[in-house]
């Protein structure tokens, strides 16, 4: 069988795990490189997929190959642009997250998207980190019972080097917050009402640096709760606390250092591990990218965890707390509410 050839659309830090990805997916070959900065994607180009050929222009090298997929990693102002452009194509679309850097943008193209009848999956992986999937697998299974409390937090001690993110006028919560707000709705679904502030505390930045957000459900609370900070400590972890039992993990929820997972049922440590953080980084972005081939190896591509309209709802959570923490009041979201997908 033939592989699908694919382009990856922007080639700054993040390329290198979604390139070492797609190197372990057989069915798959990256026959494109884009990058407005050639140095960048040759160095791509040298590291992970010889065989690309390199652009610096997102038009021209839709012109010119014959690909089936475009794997868009751009800052998020170009990706309602970007995704588009790839649907007039008729291509297979994977976006990073977030959708676009408004929600009305990202409401507009996923409703442009309804019924594609491509792939259009938005890459949010943190979901996919292998120890917060054995959270969810003992959380179907019952061994925490009813969640009352649930908490995902990570304090980064430097200022992001990425220029987009120092210069955004939406900062942490949307760049990174949003990672955990979508784990939060992985466990629990879609919140009930939401109350948010935020906080520069890191002069480089241009947008906030850090969130507290507390998001009700009718029998639980969640709090996600980030930061990029130009110094200090990490501080890094999740814990979801029910009637029957607990889960706590300590550890970074991004690259580095060592992690450690506990799960109890009652009195009974059911999982008591440790882990690699960086090793579950690059794990997830394979998971998630698995995930879409297969989906699109098997026709059913509208069934991809990672939808547009699935992720769409985790976007409208993040950008409700940004509106929370403009007005000083808890602001309440749809009754779609305590419904997991």
């Amino acid at each position: 069988m033939e592989k699908l050839r694919g382009a990856i659309v922007g080639c700054g830090m993040i390329s290198e795990f979604h390139l070492k990805a797609w190197n372990r997916i057989p069915e798959v070959e990256i026959t494109a490189l884009v990058s407005r900065n050639f140095e960048h994607a040759r160095k791509r180009q040298q590291q992970y997929a010889p065989q690309a050929t390199i652009y610096t222009n997102y038009r021209e090298m839709l012109e010119q190959e014959c690909i089936d997929l475009v794997d868009i990693l751009t800052p998020p102002e170009v990706h309602r642009e970007y995704i588009l452009m790839a649907q007039e194509k008729n291509l297979h679309i994977i976006c990073q997250k977030p959708i676009c850097d408004s929600i009305d943008s990202a409401r507009e193209v996923v409703y442009l998207l309804n019924g594609y009848p491509k792939l259009f999956a938005i890459h949010e992986n943190h979901r996919y980190r292998p120890w917060f999937q054995k959270v969810m697998q003992h959380l179907e299974k019952g061994t925490f019972g009813s969640p009352g409390f649930v908490k995902a937090y990570q304090h980064n001690p430097s200022t992001p080097r990425e220029l987009y993110k120092q210069k955004t006028r939406l900062g942490v919560l949307l760049e990174h917050g949003t990672h955990l707000v979508d784990m939060i709705h992985a466990l629990l679904g879609k919140p009930f009402s939401v109350y948010a502030t935020l906080h520069h505390i890191d002069s480089a930045l241009v947008g906030e640096s850090l969130a507290h957000v507390v998001y009700d459900y009718q029998d639980t609370s969640a709090i996600v709760d980030v930061a990029w900070k130009s110094g200090g400590s990490l501080h890094a972890g999740f814990m979801l606390v029910g009637d029957e039992g607990e889960a706590y993990f300590d550890g970074s929820m991004v690259r580095g250092g060592v992690n450690r997972l506990v799960i109890t049922h009652g009195e009974k440590v059911v999982t008591d591990e440790r882990g690699d953080s960086t090793l579950d980084y690059e794990e997830s972005f394979y998971l998630l990218q698995r995930e879409c081939i297969d989906r699109i190896m098997d026709g059913n591509v509208e069934r991809v965890t990672q939808s547009g309209q699935n992720n769409l709802r985790s976007l409208e959570s993040t950008f409700a707390a940004y509106n929370s923490a403009r007005t000083g009041r808890v602001v309440f979201l749809e009754k779609e509410a305590y419904v997991r997908h």
